[in-house]
Parts: structure tokens; C-alpha cells; sequence
């Protein structure tokens, strides 16, 4: 379904839901039982067969033996045949009995935690939920409600998950205030139908991955439908989500207040912001200066939550309220859900929440949340150490790499794509926003650079500077080839914005542009002898390096590169190397390398190569040889007999 279509779609169902919600919902579960029809419908399509061979076994016995005798006689066919049927239907059947992984975390029991488990147990109740199987502590800046089935589509575990972050952060009632919301996507006033689309699209997932196990040799039965249901499915119950968002956060009002659960969302938005451009950003410096890794980081980032600069909480809150509700999330905006829940009227600026005095973790978890900590801290530390020392040395080498390029430039010899690796490195240094002066000189020195008026629109617009669509169009009308690019960005950018009907230009071009890189991956996928060949593009210097790599393999006797026509970006060449072998007799070279692992092997050797596609002139290719003579430069490779 393209963009357009979708929010079309979206809009059109808000209105109904709004009008008749009951009848909403109605059609909802409809397309959750069709789906389920069908899928089931395919298994028992499967099964119905070898239940009739069962059948005929008992009430048609000679008729089953012909068909025995049929299946002897022409077995080449018959078994490749069974093999790719019970492979669909063990797929299937697979999809229906997966078990899922618990999700990660420390289990905490209610002899750790009674105040915390009592407030979950009264919250259950008033919500008519089902009480967490287990709650998890984790090491995240968040907290939810995870539901999983027991086996396949059966079956219901919840999982209470809380970060040990967001309880440092919030007081006592705002955290009680985001255990509610969460609690509230599991109560009973919602029924099971977030249960049923979660499972519903995990099954369909899992059945289409063992699927492309087999090469979908059964596609046609289900592609259809899938491509046709799931937009539809997806933009139905997207609406349900964001109206049980919306109740979930009328439940967390009613529980425990909306001013405690305005705050949290606040807290939460501030807190999240003052870790990724300050606390993360030190790290990050540390990592430039030293190759030795910076201990303690998880205690110094827990501390980091309890430092409040006003100004910069201020300007966090002041972009966040202006960003408006998406049709990318079923979240309502930060300004939508504190204006539904009374907190602000839109006026000046929300309320800034005060700070912790004693935070969620200290009332719920109290000494065992030292403990807790101190795994957590051993296990960031293990996992830091583990990158810290190689990053260090390749920062060392991008300053190095840094210098080299600045004295160049100094000399006023630099070339574009020098001068893009420059920013790039600078960038990877200290931010994008200090590679914005290099950005904006690699520009004036080269108007006619796609790529240096897309680098320089995309970090502009990353920065929220409107500016950079300039740049970005530019980029496309120059070079054809940074369409895709430029054209998602400037989506990405104008829907932030909620600029829908404007982003809607960019967003088709984004749908046509994937579809045309979708037509050229399958049409790269395989050759065929009714594929058109022509001269390679390849430079001197590469090909002898494949002749290089190859010429060892006494098993080839000799080695065609061409290039397949393609229709999809046949700018971009498509090569294919046909590789000659020698006869393996039965007596002879019985020492030879078998022809499936020979090309195993030549792939992995030429794994950085520009080749696209490797085949051995056997079988089916044969008639290929008889193009060659016709491509010039086409034989690259021959052993002396």
C-alpha cells in the first residue's frame, strides 16, 4: 500500500472509530479472523493430502498402488516434490508451535519488593488485568508489558518489565503512574486483541522465514494475500493501538493522578535527552582520549539522571511539545497526551517536573536495588571493554587520516570526495554540527556535487534546519542516483514536521524508487540461458587480480566475465564470472575439489570483487559458452593443456 494510500486509509478510520467504535472494532477482529482463516486454511489444504493417500489406503487400495508405481517410475520428479511439500507444511506447522524467549532481565520477587508488588496487584485488579508471571528489572531507560504466548498462538505469559534508569528518575507516584499505563495495555477493558495481532503477525513472520528456506516454492498461495492483508491490517489496528494508548494513559489518570503521570512524561523526555547529547557525548570523548575503558560507566550514567540543568530542560521540553502525533507511531505527540490528561492547555511551556528526592528505586527496591546495580555495572564494564580499545584505535586513525586530508586542503588541492572524508571524519569526531563549515565550503567549491549537497541537506535537516531540503533537491536534480536517498530523508524530515501532504511527493518517490531496487535485486538474483550477456566493465588491473586469486585452482580450466543486461539500474553493471572446469573422471582426479565447493570457494576469494554472480559452465548453462566468442574481452582466463 503506498504512503498516500495508508494515510488516506488512517484518517478515514480514525473518523469511523470515533463515530462507531463497537463497529470498529467489529471489523477489526474480522481481519484478525480472516487472517487466521487463512493461515490456518493453507495447513489443512497440506494436511488434506496425505490424510487422502490414508483414505485411499483403506478404500482404494489398487488405486493407491498405481500411484505408488507412478511415483517409482518417475521418482526425479516425485521426490523433489514430497521434500518441498513437507517442508511447507513442517514450516507451518513449526510457525504454530515456536516457542519465544523469555525477555532479559532480573527477576525480582514480591519478599524483594512488597510495596512495589502491592501496588501492581491493586493496579490489576482495578484494571481487570492478569497479574505479570514474572517482573523483570532491566538495564534500560524505559518499562513495559511484554506479552508472549506460552507455545506458538497459544497460550499468554506477561512479563512486567522496569528499568532500573526510569525508576532512579521518577518519585514513587510518577513511576506508580507509568506501572499503571503500562498495565493498562493488559487489562481486560481492551481485551485480547493486542494479544491476538502480536501473535498473528509473529506467525505469518515465522512461517514466510522457513518459507525462504525452500525459495517460497509455494509463494503463489499465500504472496497475495499476504501483501494485500497485512496494509490493511496494519492500518486497522494501528488506530485500535493508538486509542488503547490513549486509555491506557486515562487508566494511569484515574489510578494514580494525571499531574504525577504528566510529570513522568516530562522526566522522562528531559532525562532521555540530558543522557544522549551530555552523558553519552562524555563517554564518547573519554573513548577518543583513551585506550584503556572508562570504569563504572553504568553507577556514572545512573548518577548522571539526578543532574537537572533548567535551561537546557526547557529547550528539550520546547521542541518536544511541537512535535506532533505521527501516523509512524501509535503514541499520541508529548503535547497530545498532556493536553488529553489536563496537565497543560498549550500555553507557554508544560510545567518542568521537580526533581527526585527520593526516587522510585530507593522507595520500591531499597538495598536490593544495590544489587542490582552492581550486576548491571559488571556487565556494562565486560561488554564496553570488549569494543573500547578497538574504537580508540580507529578514532587514532581517523585523526591521523584527519590531519593528512587538513594539510592537503591547506595547500588548496583537495578533491571533493577528500574534502566529504574530511567532514565525514570530523563528524565521527565531534558531531555532525561541527562538519557543517567544512559541508558548506566542499559546496561553494563544488556546486555541481550530488553527493556534497546531500550530505550537507542531510545534516542540516538532521538539525532541524528546513534549509537542508534545498540541498537534497539539488543533489537529485544533479544525479539521478541519490533520488532514493534524498527523497527519504525530506519524508522523514516533513512528517516529523506533520507535514503530511507535502512529505506525500517525496514519499511516492521513496515507494517507486524501493520497488525499482526490489525489481533489480530479484532480477540479480539468477541467470538463465535466455538472459542477454555483453562486455565486462571491468578495469585491467581488477580482472588480472581475479586471474591473480583463481589461476591456482587446477580444477579450472577457464574463466568467462561478462555482463547480464538488466533493466533495472543498468547503469549499475551486473557481472557474472562463468567458471570452466575440468572433467573429474571416475578413476582420475579423484583428488579434485567437488564442483559445489570449488565455487564456494572462488565466491569467498572474491568476496570484495565487483562481481555479482558466480556460475559453473555445467548442466543448464552449456549453451551459454556458445555467446562467448561474440562478447569481446569475454574469456579472461585459459590453462595451457
Amino acid at each position: 500500500m503506498k504512503y498516500e494510500q495508508y494515510l488516506s486509509l488512517i484518517k478515514e478510520l480514525e473518523a469511523f472509530a470515533e463515530q462507531d467504535r463497537k463497529g470498529y472494532e467489529r471489523r477489526v477482529l474480522g481481519l484478525a479472523a480472516l487472517g487466521y482463516a487463512y493461515f490456518f486454511g493453507l495447513i489443512l489444504l497440506f494436511i488434506a493430502i496425505p490424510l487422502s493417500l490414508l483414505v485411499l489406503l483403506f478404500f482404494a487400495p489398487q488405486s493407491l498402488g498405481r500411484l505408488l508405481l507412478f511415483a517409482i517410475q518417475f521418482w526425479w520428479i516425485v521426490v523433489p516434490g514430497v521434500v518441498v511439500f513437507f517442508g511447507f507444511l513442517g514450516g507451518a506447522v513449526r510457525s504454530l508451535f515456536t516457542k519465544f524467549p523469555e525477555p532479559e532481565g532480573h527477576e525480582i520477587k514480591e519478599a524483594d519488593a512488597p510495596e512495589l508488588f502491592g501496588f501492581i496487584r491493586e493496579t490489576t485488579k482495578a484494571l481487570k488485568a492478569k497479574f505479570p508471571d514474572k517482573v523483570l528489572i532491566t538495564d534500560e531507560m524505559n518499562a513495559a508489558v511484554v506479552t508472549i504466548p506460552r507455545i506458538g498462538m497459544f497460550g499468554r505469559r506477561v512479563f512486567l518489565l522496569l528499568g532500573i534508569p526510569i525508576m532512579k528518575t521518577l518519585t514513587p507516584d510518577q513511576f506508580k503512574a507509568v506501572v499503571a499505563h503500562e498495565i493498562g495495555h493488559i487489562s481486560g477493558r481492551h481485551g485480547g486483541f493486542g494479544k491476538w495481532a502480536y501473535q498473528l503477525r509473529e506467525s505469518w513472520g515465522r512461517f514466510i522465514e522457513t518459507q525462504e528456506l525452500n525459495d517460497h516454492k509455494f509463494a503463489f498461495l499465500y504472496e497475495k494475500f499476504v501483501n494485500w492483508f497485512f496494509p490493511y491490517f496494519q492500518a486497522y489496528s494501528f488506530v485500535l493501538m493508538r486509542e488503547h494508548e490513549k486509555e491506557a494513559d486515562s487508566y494511569a489518570a484515574g489510578l494514580v493522578g494525571a499531574r504525577p503521570l504528566g510529570e513522568a512524561l516530562l522526566a522522562l523526555e528531559t532525562r532521555g535527552a540530558e543522557l544522549n547529547n551530555v552523558f553519552w557525548k562524555t563517554i564518547h570523548e573519554e573513548n577518543l582520549e583513551r585506550s584503556t575503558p572508562s570504569p563504572n560507566v553504568f553507577s556514572r550514567m545512573l548518577g548522571s539522571l539526578s543532574f537537572v540543568d533548567s535551561d537546557r530542560d526547557r529547550e528539550t521540553v520546547l521542541a518536544a511539545v511541537k512535535r506532533p502525533t505521527d501516523y509512524n507511531d501509535s503514541h499520541p505527540s508529548l503535547a497530545d497526551r498532556l493536553k488529553m490528561l489536563g496537565y497543560w492547555t498549550g500555553e507557554d511551556l508544560p510545567p518542568l517536573p521537580v526533581t527526585a528526592t527520593v526516587s522510585a528505586s530507593d522507595q520500591f527496591l531499597g538495598e536490593r536495588a544495590a544489587e542490582l546495580i552492581a550486576d548491571f555495572e559488571q556487565r556494562w564494564d565486560e561488554h564496553i571493554a570488549s569494543t573500547w580499545a578497538d574504537r580508540h584505535s580507529h578514532f587514532e586513525s581517523s585523526r591521523k587520516r584527519y590531519d593528512e586530508l587538513e594539510k592537503k586542503a591547506a595547500e588548496g588541492d583537495s578533491t571533493a570526495e577528500e574534502m566529504l572524508e574530511m567532514a565525514g571524519l570530523l563528524a565521527e569526531r565531534k558531531g555532525n554540527l561541527e562538519a557543517l563549515p567544512l559541508l558548506r565550503e566542499t559546496v561553494e567549491k563544488f556546486p555541481e556535487n550530488a553527493e556534497a549537497h546531500y550530505t550537507l541537506g542531510s545534516v542540516l535537516l538532521m538539525n532541524d534546519d528546513e534549509s537542508g531540503l534545498e540541498h537534497v533537491r539539488r543533489s537529485m536534480a544533479i544525479d539521478i542516483k541519490w533520488r532514493y536517498a534524498a527523497s527519504d530523508i525530506a519524508f522523514q524530515f516533513l512528517r516529523s514536521k506533520g507535514r503530511f501532504e507535502e512529505a506525500k511527493e517525496y514519499a511516492a518517490t521513496v515507494e517507486s524508487e524501493a520497488e525499482d531496487f526490489a525489481n533489480a535485486e530479484r532480477e540479480r538474483q539468477s541467470i538463465s540461458v535466455t538472459d542477454s550477456f555483453l562486455g565486462h566493465e571491468m578495469t585491467e588491473e581488477k580482472v588480472g587480480d581475479i586471474v591473480r586469486k583463481l589461476q591456482y585452482y587446477e580444477e579450472i580450466t577457464a574463466l568467462y566475465l561478462v555482463k547480464k543486461v538488466v533493466n533495472y539500474f543498468p547503469d549499475v553493471p551486473f557481472h557474472v564470472l562463468f567458471i570452466e572446469l575440468r572433467e573429474r573422471g571416475l578413476l582420475n582426479r579423484t583428488n579434485d575439489m567437488k564442483p559445489e565447493d570449488l565455487l564456494s570457494a572462488v565466491a569467498s576469494r572474491l568476496e570484495n570483487s565487483e562481481i555479482g554472480y558466480f556460475a559453473l559452465l555445467r548442466g543448464e548453462f552449456i549453451p551459454i559458452r556458445e555467446v562467448f566468442p561474440r562478447i569481446p574481452n569475454s574469456k579472461i582466463f585459459e590453462r595451457n593443456s
